[in-house]
């Protein structure tokens, strides 16, 4: 299992876009997207896409290599069941991620977890990126708290952890967990040589406060997206506001809150 890459060790804080087709992944580049997600927002947080897309995308990177990282969403664990073939990816990709909802009350995931990981490296031939995924509404979502899935990340050698939201009606990341205790993981993983990366229905807005505790990350669908809704079409002119927007952050974050 690969630890880390130049994509998350970088000075500045990277933008991930989540796009869900091969029609996305223009708009998502050009909006000046660092990394380049896959998952199907239809399907939940880290919904897998389909097979047929599969196809699509690795058809689009045999043509047009790209020189950013590419990421994948593989569902959730509990979606995948021991006998379950893994799937043959496109060789562009780098980080695999999977949820981990579902699974409190199961005293095994981390070998289960782990085993999937490894049949899924043996299939493609691959030692990927794993990005270890907590959720900031973790009670909700019947998950492992974000501590035990970091200390999971650390046990691991993931390359990094994702605090996203399973739900998405209305609520983000900062209505599940305080700043206070968002900073405590990101200093825990970073300590660690683990990247942070949060997401979880964040807009513009909340840029000024996140950039105060320095993730390595930022993550979005659905600010991306026509009107806000995920599960609507991504627009290259919204990825761009939310870069600027970031960028600034990012500078002000670095100059103690002012330029000069």
């Amino acid at each position: 299992m690969r630890q880390e890459s130049s994509a998350l060790n970088s000075h500045h804080v990277q933008l991930l876009v989540s796009v869900r087709n091969r029609e996305e992944i223009r708009p998502a580049l050009a909006g000046g997207c660092d990394i380049l997600d896959f998952k199907e927002p239809a399907h939940g947080a880290l919904g897998m896409i389909d097979a047929e897309t599969l196809h699509s995308i690795s058809e689009f990177f045999q043509t047009d290599p790209l020189d950013i990282p590419v990421s994948l969403a593989l569902g959730e664990l509990t979606d995948w069941s021991e006998s379950q073939p893994a799937p043959l990816l496109p060789p562009a990709i780098t980080y695999l991620k999977m949820g981990l909802s579902h699974t409190a009350e199961m005293p095994h995931w981390y070998s289960i977890w782990q085993d999937l990981i490894n049949r899924i490296e043996d299939t493609n031939q691959t030692a990927y990126h794993w990005i270890a995924v907590a959720y900031a509404d973790w009670e909700q979502a019947d998950a492992i708290s974000p501590q035990d899935v970091l200390t999971a990340a650390i046990e691991s050698e993931s390359a990094g952890l994702l605090i996203d939201t399973y739900f998405k009606q209305g609520r983000n990341l900062l209505d599940h967990l305080q700043l206070d205790e968002l900073s405590a993981l990101i200093e825990q993983a970073q300590s660690h040589g683990l990247k942070i990366a949060l997401a979880g229905s964040l807009q513009q807005r909340d840029l000024a406060i996140l950039s105060s505790i320095s993730p390595d990350i930022i993550g979005i669908r659905s600010a991306a997206c026509r009107g806000h809704l995920r599960t609507d079409c991504i627009q290259e002119q919204a990825i761009r506001d939310f870069r600027r927007q970031l960028d600034q952050q990012s500078v002000l974050s670095r100059s103690g809150g002012h330029i000069g």
